[in-house]
């Protein structure tokens, strides 16, 4: 693979971020809504996760930590924990016990001080009271808007709690 390309471990790790998002997590804070608070009016997802994902072959075997957040309002959030990287943002909507969420994040394509690319990634879930699991899509774009890659993995995760 070329350094102008994201290798598919890169791939997936930045699409982690995958699973589910809501506030804006990069360093800013998250959204107040409680886990209690999201139980009561239906929406399960409401909240923060720690969740773990793994790219589908033929990737090379990858997993990855990512904590997402579901905010009220349907705005997402997803921080790449390990191996560490990038904050994307995004919505996210739910019926039942089902959500999808689309976001977005950058990733280097090449040497330092060089443009970097986008990342595009569609989640699918449910959630299961404090569990959430579920799969991804990911593509990835070049500075110019071309598409480089795609790829697919699952996710799960568990609520986090303050």
């Amino acid at each position: 693979m070329s350094e102008s390309r994201i290798g598919r471990r890169q791939l997936v790790r930045t699409a982690a971020a995958v699973a589910a998002g809501g506030a804006l997590v990069g360093g800013t804070g998250v959204a107040a809504a409680s886990a209690d608070e999201d139980h009561s009016r239906g929406h399960g997802v409401l909240g923060a996760w720690w969740v773990t994902h793994t790219d589908d072959p033929p990737a090379d075997p990858n997993t990855g930590i990512t904590v997402v957040t579901f905010a009220a309002g349907g705005a997402f959030g997803a921080d790449d924990i390990r191996p560490a990287g990038g904050a994307g943002a995004g919505a996210w909507t739910a019926t039942g016990t089902h959500f999808r969420a689309n976001y977005w994040t950058t990733t280097p394509l090449g040497p330092p001080d060089t443009p970097g690319g986008s990342v595009n990634i569609r989640v699918r879930g449910r959630v299961h009271g404090d569990s959430i699991s579920g799969t991804y899509a990911v593509t990835v774009y070049d500075p110019a808007g071309a598409e480089l890659e795609s790829g697919t993995g699952t996710f799960t995760g568990s609520r986090l709690t303050a």
